[in-house]
C-alpha cells in the first residue's frame, strides 16, 4: 500500500524492520526499551500511535529535518524507514496501534527496480481498519446504503454495524451487485467498493459503522 496518500481506513498496521539495516535496529532498540512497548514474541512488538510519534519526533529529530530538505527525485537515495514512518504519521489520521515485526534475513535492500526506474520498497499491511458509511455519503444516500447492506444479508435487520474480512465483504458486495446491478444499487456500492479494495490484498479485519447514533 501507498502512504502518501490520505488513509482514513487504517487503525492497525504491520511494520516490517530489518536487523541487518542500522537504522532499523536502532528503531527495534528503542521501541523494545520503551515501557509501554507490548512483546508479542520474540521478534514483534505492539506500540500506541502516540508513543511511535514521542520515539521518531525525539530520537531521529535530525533525520526527519534531513529528509524535508531532499527532493523527491532524489528521495530513494536518502529514504530509511524513518521517512516511511514519518509520512506514515502524517497520512494515517485514524491510526492507533502499530505492530513492528523484525526481520532477520541478511540479504535486503530497500531499493528496486521496477521498469528500469529505481524506486522504494517499505513492507506495511493493514491489520485493522474501520469505515463509516456518513463519511462517505449524505443522510438519505447513508440510510439506503444501510438498506442494500441488509438485503445483502451484510447488516443484520436492527444492526447498525459489523466486523468482516475486506475480502469477504468485497466478494459478497460484488456478488448481490451482479444479481441487483441497478443505478442506485450501483452507484452506492461502487462508492464503498473504492473505499476499501485498495486494502483487498491485506485482508484486514473491518468494522463498518453505518449509523452516525451507534459511532462506536
Amino acid at each position: 500500500m501507498s502512504t502518501g496518500n490520505r488513509d482514513n481506513f487504517s487503525e492497525v498496521i504491520d511494520i516490517t524492520l530489518h536487523k541487518y539495516n542500522s537504522i532499523d535496529l536502532r528503531l527495534w532498540g528503542i521501541i523494545s526499551r520503551f515501557s509501554t512497548a507490548k512483546t508479542l514474541g520474540d521478534n514483534t512488538m505492539l506500540l500506541s500511535v502516540d508513543d511511535l510519534r514521542k520515539i521518531i519526533y525525539n530520537a531521529f529529530k535530525s533525520e526527519i529535518s534531513r529528509f524535508k530538505a531532499i527532493s523527491d527525485v532524489a528521495i530513494h537515495k536518502e529514504a530509511t524507514s524513518i521517512y516511511f514512518i514519518n509520512q506514515i504519521l502524517d497520512t494515517m489520521s485514524n491510526l492507533m496501534w502499530v505492530k513492528f515485526t523484525l526481520n532477520t534475513n541478511s540479504s535486503y535492500s530497500r531499493i528496486v527496480n521496477i521498469d528500469q526506474i529505481k524506486t522504494i520498497k517499505f513492507s506495511t499491511k493493514t491489520l485493522r481498519g474501520s469505515i463509516r458509511l456518513f463519511d462517505i455519503f449524505n443522510e438519505h444516500e447513508a440510510d439506503v446504503a444501510g438498506m442494500i447492506l441488509r438485503r445483502a444479508n451484510l447488516l443484520g435487520p436492527e444492526d447498525h454495524f459489523m466486523v468482516m474480512r475486506v475480502r469477504k465483504f468485497l466478494s459478497t458486495l460484488d456478488l448481490f451487485l451482479s444479481e441487483n446491478n441497478t443505478t442506485e444499487v450501483y452507484n452506492i456500492i461502487n462508492a464503498i467498493i473504492q473505499r476499501v479494495e485498495v486494502y483487498e490484498s491485506d485482508d484486514p479485519e473491518m468494522l463498518l459503522i453505518a449509523d452516525k447514533k451507534s459511532d462506536i
